[in-house]
């Protein structure tokens, strides 16, 4: 009992110790945290940031405040209320810390502990004032500038302040995570119900959306790459991240305006940009997580759209980038552990890789005359390929500067948002125009979110925000298209040399991938997405299969069926066993087949870092698809622009493509290869959608075809036969080919049908036969006897006429057409070859030289005729 009252004084002076040194270091409540940021509204298309007055503090309002307000009538002053307020909210209160300190009676009775807590406090804000001072950047904002070991180097003498933004990242974090795994046991103890969300669901989306606010724009970055994929995060995540789009919350316009008179040269600061600007919004229209964008006029009448950066942005992307890098050898681990794989170096330096990677667009993006270049470079080459439906905004040069950008205004809204019945078509134009600069122009814009694609006022597609893009180098944009154009023909067999060309699986390891059954598994994931309907329908059409496999009652659980199919495997791994002459294998003999096939898998399979980039461009484009279509097939879509390019490069490569294209496996065997109509017709299809999608706007619907423009088509085909392409090398030897069949058949049947003469001896023949042959020593000839090939030609070229008067008359090949529909479709068929007969005697003088090439391939046709035995 004597020790009670000695204990209580030690717990007050304890109290009063730490509770203003806390106060020097407590972050600020998440409501105070976003009302510093402020909250957006959306009035129209346009965000607006409403500002809040701060709230208190977490820490106990009444002792806090009571100390700052005591401390400083200790010290003979008065503290503004506003300013104690706010200094208690952010935890900045040093001041009134020193004089709580100093007023309570607790402590004045003993000056050891007063003059301590004052040491404690002062020293607090000595590491708290280190800590928040500005650190810098190990390299600079440029194209070329991420430098992971300069990184390493800068980040090592400074292991306080990496620590402190480790130690806040893991704050910040895990609540939330805590959160996800009660949710997690909540659903799992509510039975797993297929189709239910989480519990919590709304609210997490929410604290999502706040908690990467927090973290700062490298986790803005990935908030906003998922907010579109409705089919890898939850819809109420999504909801909210997409307000990362365009309204991160902005940093204030009067910092934002002295940068901008700086990078302009203008010597008296923000209130000398009227010199340059008639008039300047007074805040951003929108912000973005490495600047914010205001709308101005300039004096020659223009509107502009000017983009000031964040201040220090590079310093707080580079730690991040170095803390993402150091911690992916525990996250690959871990991750690694909990699907029960084993890790092994190469999966940390591939993991590692990729961070390598995006860390370098992230830090190009930093440089703003480097984003300047690539949109001018976009907007040119797009004109010179004639897609006149996609455009950049133009550049005012000499207002940018690396920190400053500023473009022509484009009115316009985001695509995502825009309610107008074109928006399919732009679409279909996104993805021609990210096609074209994957596998043509060479430079990828790798960050397509909804904010920065605009369905401009006149129905055209204008793509923003060009600081993140990746080059492409000619020989893996050759090797994209053979890939691409294997997927779309089904030609899987073709795809491990794919694999070695696109950078996935070492040369080495070639022949084992073709014995291996990952193409096995790969060509089931892309017949999968050829259907459409992303991750979602995907995963769904798989389960569908595992039902149908393994519980075709329906009678298991959703838990129940994953057990099931997890038996499965193991039967497989135990029979491989059984088959290696291992009888009676254990569970653990199994496990340890297992994780070796997983280990050999690693072994012919790795991920490129380019394709982290790929794979985001279209992944967000696909999302944009889904959006508007839950069928949406991001594989499909490819198919117009592939059709356009491999029927019209030169390159032996694209003629490879073509070949594989319109001949399937049989490709290489040029005496038996027969064009698959079926193929043909796709390809036309594809041919002519890519024009309707990427031609001058018109309003017109791209999922249907459009009328033939008679001229052009005639033009087009006489181009392709004066031209040497792979694709008249195509035409001129299927047409040889046909001719040939369709005259010896007409001759067989011109033979059948004369008379017959009985010669002596008892011989029987035609007299059509006698008189062009008398001895008849070309009768059992291949040179007047269809084969099997001969036939199939026929046959092919008969079912290309039906597709091509289908096509021809606007409908695709399969619609049933009416006789009206039917009569349009002859009419254009007999206006298409009158073009042709016209179009040709105006070309007449190139008429010998394509005859050359009709009789060449004729005499290189018969000889391999008589080359071959029946």
């Amino acid at each position: 009992r004597q020790r009670r009252p000695r204990i209580k004084k030690m717990v007050v002076v304890f109290a009063a110790l730490v509770t203003p040194l806390l106060s020097t270091f407590a972050p600020a409540p998440r409501s105070t945290q976003q009302a510093q940021l402020g909250t957006t509204r959306h009035v129209g298309s346009l965000p607006h940031v409403v500002r809040h007055p701060p709230a208190r503090s977490a820490l106990d309002p009444a002792l806090v405040e009571a100390s700052t307000v005591s401390g400083a009538a200790a010290l003979g002053g008065s503290l503004d209320p506003a300013l104690a307020e706010a200094s208690a909210a952010s935890g900045a209160a040093t001041l009134g810390g020193i004089g709580g300190l100093l007023s309570n009676p607790a402590l004045l009775s003993n000056p050891a502990i007063a003059a301590a807590g004052v040491g404690l406090v002062v020293v607090a804000t000595a590491v708290r004032d280190y800590l928040e001072a500005p650190l810098g950047a190990p390299y600079p904002a440029n194209a070329k500038g991420y430098d992971p070991a300069a990184a390493d180097r800068f980040y090592r003498a400074r292991l306080p302040k990496v620590a402190a933004r480790l130690l806040r990242l893991g704050w910040l974090t895990f609540g939330f995570n805590a959160k996800l795994a009660l949710d997690f046991a909540a659903y799992k103890r509510a039975g797993s119900p297929e189709g239910e969300p989480w519990p919590n669901e709304a609210d997490r989306g929410r604290e999502a959306l706040a908690l990467a606010t927090q973290l700062g724009p490298t986790f803005i970055k990935l908030a906003q790459a998922l907010s579109i994929r409705t089919d890898l995060i939850p819809e109420a995540y999504a909801l909210e991240l997409r307000q990362l789009q365009d309204a991160v919350p902005p940093f204030p316009s009067t910092q934002a305006k002295e940068i901008l008179a700086s990078e302009l040269g203008l010597p008296g600061g923000a209130a000398a940009l009227a010199s340059t600007f008639r008039s300047l919004s007074t805040e951003p229209l929108a912000a973005a997580s490495i600047g914010q964008v205001y709308r101005g006029t300039l004096h020659d009448g223009r509107t502009v759209a000017v983009k000031v950066q964040r201040p220090a942005i590079l310093d707080e992307i580079g730690l991040d980038l170095y803390l993402l890098r150091l911690l992916t050898p525990l996250q690959t681990r871990i991750s690694n552990a909990v699907n029960r794989l084993p890790t092994y170096d190469a999966d940390i330096a591939s993991a590692q890789a990729l961070v390598d990677e995006w860390g370098r667009g992230f830090v190009a993006e930093t440089d703003y005359l480097y984003e300047a270049d690539n949109t001018e470079s976009f907007a040119e080459a797009m004109a010179r390929r004639g897609l006149g439906a996609v455009t950049s905004p133009a550049v005012v040069r000499e207002l940018s500067s690396s920190r400053v950008l500023v473009t022509e205004w484009v009115d316009g809204t985001r695509l995502d948002l825009d309610a107008s019945p074109d928006v399919p078509r732009l679409c279909g134009v996104a993805i021609n125009a990210y096609l074209t600069m994957l596998l043509d122009t060479g430079v990828l814009h790798c960050d397509p979110h909804p904010g920065n694609l605009l369905r401009t006022t006149d129905g055209k597609l204008c793509i923003l925000d060009w600081g993140m893009t990746l080059g492409v180098p000619q020989d893996l944009q050759y090797s994209l298209i053979e890939f691409i154009a294997h997927v779309n023909a089904e030609d899987y067999a073709a795809m491990p040399d794919d694999f070695v060309r696109l950078g996935f699986t070492p040369p080495e390891q070639l022949e084992r991938v073709r014995a291996s059954n990952l193409t096995e598994g790969l060509s089931f994931v892309l017949r999968q997405l050829s259907q459409g309907g992303g991750g979602k329908k995907l995963q769904a059409r798989v389960r569908d299969e595992w039902r149908e496999q393994y519980d075709p009652g329906g009678l298991l659980s959703k838990e129940e069926l994953r057990a099931k199919v997890r038996e499965g495997f193991y039967a497989q791994a135990r029979t491989q066993l059984e088959a290696d002459g291992v009888e009676g294998a254990s569970v653990m003999d199994v496990q340890n087949v297992m994780e070796k096939m997983q280990q050999r898998n690693r072994e012919l399979f790795q991920v490129p870092p380019y394709i982290l980039y790929v794979a985001r461009a279209f992944s967000t484009l696909e999302g944009i698809g889904l959006s508007s279509d839950p069928d949406y097939s991001i594989v499909q879509e490819t198919l117009p622009y592939i059709s356009r390019r491999i029927m019209s490069d030169p390159s032996p490569r694209t003629a490879g493509a073509l070949e594989t294209f319109v001949f399937g496996d049989v490709k290489d065997d040029r005496t038996a290869r027969v064009l698959s109509p079926k193929r043909v017709e796709t390809l036309l299809q594809g041919a002519r959608k890519y024009a309707a999608a990427t031609a001058a706007v018109d309003g017109a619907d791209p999922t249907l075809l459009q009328p033939l423009d008679t001229e052009a088509a005639a033009d087009a085909l006489l181009d392709t036969l004066q031209t040497p392409s792979p694709l008249q090398a195509l035409v001129v030897e299927q047409l040889t080919l046909v001719l040939a069949a369709s005259s010896r058949q007409l001759w067989s049947r011109l033979r059948d049908a004369s008379p017959r003469v009985e010669l002596a001896g008892g011989e029987d023949r035609s007299l059509l036969g006698l008189l062009v042959d008398p001895l008849g020593l070309f009768r059992a000839s291949r040179l007047v006897e269809n084969d099997e090939r001969d036939h199939k030609a026929l046959e092919a070229a008969r079912r290309l006429v039906e597709a091509a008067s289908s096509l021809v008359g606007g409908a695709p090949a399969d619609a049933t057409a009416g006789p009206d529909g039917e009569g349009a479709a002859n009419a254009e068929a007999a206006a298409l070859a009158r073009a042709l007969v016209r179009k040709a005697w105006e070309r007449r003088e190139h008429i010998p030289a394509i005859s050359r090439l009709f009789l060449v391939e004729a005499l290189d046709q018969t000889a391999a005729r008589l080359g071959r035995g029946r």
